[in-house]
């Protein structure tokens, strides 16, 4: 053979890759056996790994196969020396009180506070947030979670943080969360097919929002829906079918609440004193006069009720607490203050500091444990049944820590 005959080092390696010598449905039919943890190493080995990784058509396989996963991603930030956010997928031990969590790519630049999270397809959006705790962005990111790489996608017509963020019919509504009330840019839509951002309509006048408030705390979908809850623990909701806003009931007012979202069609949220409570969605309608929503505790989950209470691992960011301090001179809020409602001065009593998801069907907790210097990240999956009589009830299928 010639020089000029033989084969380049690109030749070489192609010729080696175990996928050169099969086919592409051969080698998608492989692929659909392995885990998505492993696929997404996968997709780094190379150029034909990625393409075959990322290619819709293993994912239609896997869905016929019926090997497809779930996987929760979370994002932590940690103290120093890791000052900026890094993401991760908890895996589970063998041993049932044991878990891990798995690294993966983290957003090329610091992830602002405050952003809006949704996921649409194979596919999270990190939207909108607060950088530097000063100044609201409009920008938005997307995690493959095929590839585990992160790419930008078409910026909000408005910067915002602390909005709300839901999917309805594959499109991506957000919803508040402005620097100012402006009833014509408080709601925007994105339609992923065509990479745009279009304007919802004006959000008129209503009794459940005040103009002041431009932080929402919380949204669910329901009956293809948007409902909202906003710093003042009222409801209302935008419909994308009908293009019309409405009003929903307040929210009760015993405990700030956070992380609402919809379980076998009840709707589920944490509650600041460690409680975990659900309610019908049926709630969230509007009655007259005003009405408030009736919300009922999770049974079973007394051993828990304590740990999440004394959890902090939430980080609120300082546009909240400067706004907090703010509102204390406003209101004239001091430790004389004869008022039911504020529990405390600290911004960390009145919010909760665990997280909730929806995981599957079940619920799954994050917390922390501080002993002096060591700080512990733990999290707990619970599943949950309806007993006669109408209880929910919580049973803690396991329990472990995953980061110290």
């Amino acid at each position: 053979m010639s020089k000029s005959e033989e084969p380049t080092q690109e030749q070489r390696k192609e010729e080696a890759s175990p996928e050169a010598c099969l086919t592409q449905d051969v080698a998608l039919n492989c692929l659909a056996r392995v885990s998505r943890m492993d696929l997404a190493a996968l997709s780094v080995a190379s150029k034909s790994y990625h393409s075959l990784v990322a290619s819709p058509d293993l994912y239609k396989i896997r869905s016929l196969m019926d090997r497809t996963e779930t996987y929760v991603y979370v994002c932590l930030l940690t103290p120093p020396p890791n000052p900026n956010p890094r993401w991760y997928i908890p895996r589970r031990r063998k041993t049932l009180d044991a878990s891990d969590l798995i690294p993966i790519p983290s957003l090329p630049s610091r992830p602002p506070e405050a952003s809006s999270v949704v996921v649409l397809d194979c596919c999270i959006y990190v939207i909108g947030g607060m950088r530097n705790g000063k100044k609201r962005t409009s920008g938005v990111w997307l995690l493959d979670c095929r590839t585990h790489r992160w790419r930008p996608v078409p910026c909000m017509g408005v910067a915002r943080a602390y909005a709300a963020a839901q999917v309805v019919d594959g499109k991506i509504y957000v919803l508040g969360g402005c620097r100012r009330f402006d009833p014509n840019k408080w709601g925007e839509v994105f339609d992923p097919k065509t990479q745009t951002w279009d304007t919802l309509p004006p959000m008129p006048s209503m009794p459940t929002r005040k103009e002041g408030n431009k932080n929402i705390h919380d949204s669910v979908v329901r009956d293809q829906k948007v409902y909202v809850v906003d710093g003042t623990v009222r409801t209302y909701y935008y419909s994308p079918r009908q293009g019309q806003w409405g009003s929903g009931n307040r929210g009760q007012v015993k405990g700030n609440r956070r992380d609402w979202c919809m379980i076998d069609n009840l709707v589920y949220c944490l509650n600041v004193n460690g409680s975990i409570y659900w309610f019908e969605p049926d709630e969230f309608d509007l009655r007259e006069p005003e009405g408030m929503m009736d919300t009922k505790e999770v049974k079973g989950l007394g051993s828990l009720k304590r740990t999440l209470f004394r959890s902090r691992v939430v980080h609120f960011g300082e546009h909240l607490r400067q706004q907090w301090e703010q509102d204390k001179i406003k209101h004239g809020i001091t430790p004389q203050t004869k008022n039911p409602f504020v529990i405390s001065l600290e911004l960390e009593d009145l919010l909760p500091g665990a997280r909730l998801i929806n995981s599957g069907g079940n619920i799954m907790l994050f917390w922390d444990v501080i002993e002096g210097d060591r700080l512990e990240i733990w999290c707990a999956e619970i599943s949950l049944e309806r007993r006669q009589g109408g209880d929910v009830w919580g049973n803690t299928e396991w329990h472990g820590l995953v980061q110290s």
